[in-house]
């Protein structure tokens, strides 16, 4: 048995869903209204100073995709999915997992998994197709959420792969999804909100008998590096006891996420070479990937792993530019739309990876 992926979809807010596109001069207003602090210094940022060119130099970001308020996480995640589905051909009754990887999640508990489901419910028996009471006997499935950072989508496709190739499975299809809603946990007085953007993406995953089927998934791995845990995480979102309560913000040592990254991204890839040499016999080269799809953190990070791996560097996709760092969404997104535009061709070989706060990583390899 193999496990492909049969069907890719993405929702953008203020294209898909009520939502809008927020420019670098945008940021640039709502930062200097915060008094945002200039990293490195213990004084806000002068107009002079802080400029839309200035944020596109250092993080190759021109405007990220932000919701609307009545928009939520599972309305990004219902969205992308019915998106990748039409692609597979399937619908909600083919599917026995949902798995949403999401730093955002809707709520604690239930999961958005739950919430994609329960909207699901409500949809068919608003249109006819389902009773109140047939509704109660459909879509009966695992769905939950996983939560590690921008790599939780690929967890979460790492988790239905395994669990499809397992004998005992009786389903055929399970959707890996990352969706989130990045602009309702930042603090515009950390120059770091101007990384961030909104969306969504999910996969469909199906288990096939042909060892030649498009989009084969031949190698998924995850991981983390815990002793960087305190490098990256949530303020105001936890359930540890505070004397006051903390305001939302995303905490990041920038420089030290940074060099991390920059050793992560070439030590993958030739783990995954040598991996799937050894475990797979592919005789594989690293010039042999046709395209590399990494967590879009920003635009400059691949140069350094580009020239270190001798890779050229248009082998690194890059949406960050126009979606800014998604998250768990950024791999989807980007995979999505590296396959709209054409950059991957049948039996092209497409390198996976995604990184974040914990440090987690996880990483695919896929044979188009």
């Amino acid at each position: 048995m193999y496990v492909r992926i049969a069907g890719l979809g993405e929702c953008l807010p203020g294209i898909d869903v009520p939502g809008r596109i927020v420019t670098n001069a945008d940021m640039v207003e709502m930062l200097l209204a915060a008094g945002a602090i200039k990293p490195g210094t213990d004084h806000p940022w002068t107009r002079e100073e802080f400029t839309p060119k200035l944020i596109e130099n250092l993080v190759g970001i021109k405007q990220r995709h932000w919701v609307s308020k009545e928009i939520n996480t599972s309305d990004l995640a219902l969205y992308a999915a019915e998106k990748a589905m039409e692609k597979a051909g399937i619908g909600w009754e083919d599917v026995g997992m949902l798995v949403v990887g999401s730093s955002t999640p809707e709520s604690y508990y239930p999961s958005t998994a739950c919430w994609v489901l329960n909207k699901i419910h409500k949809k068919r028996i608003a249109e006819g197709v389902w009773t109140e009471n047939e509704s109660k006997t459909k879509l009966r499935i695992p769905a939950f959420d996983v939560l590690a950072a921008c790599a939780s989508s690929l967890y979460a496709v790492d988790i239905i792969r395994k669990t499809l190739l397992f004998p005992e499975t009786d389903y055929r299809y399970g959707i890996a999804i990352g969706a989130e809603v990045m602009s309702r946990t930042m603090s515009y007085k950390e120059t770091n909100s101007d990384i961030f953007g909104d969306g969504g993406g999910a996969a469909v995953l199906e288990r096939t008998d042909s060892p030649d089927a498009p989009g084969r998934i031949l190698w998924t791995e995850t991981g983390n590096d815990s002793w960087g845990a305190e490098t990256t995480y949530s303020q105001g979102l936890d359930t540890r006891y505070h004397e006051t309560p903390e305001a939302m913000n995303i905490f990041m040592a920038g420089h030290e996420i940074q060099k991390y990254v920059l050793k992560l991204i070439p030590e993958i890839i030739q783990m995954m070479v040598k991996k799937t040499n050894h475990g797979l016999g592919l005789h594989l080269k690293i010039e042999d990937i046709a395209l590399f799809v990494c967590h879009q953190a920003n635009a400059r990070i691949f140069d350094f792993p580009a020239k270190k791996l001798g890779i050229p560097i248009e082998k690194f996709y890059v949406n960050c530019d126009r979606r800014a760092n998604a998250s768990s969404a950024s791999i989807m997104m980007a995979l999505t739309e590296a396959d709209q535009e054409g950059r991957i061709k049948r039996g092209d070989l497409v390198f996976l990876l995604s990184f974040g706060g914990g440090l987690t990583w996880a990483s695919a390899l896929v044979k188009w």
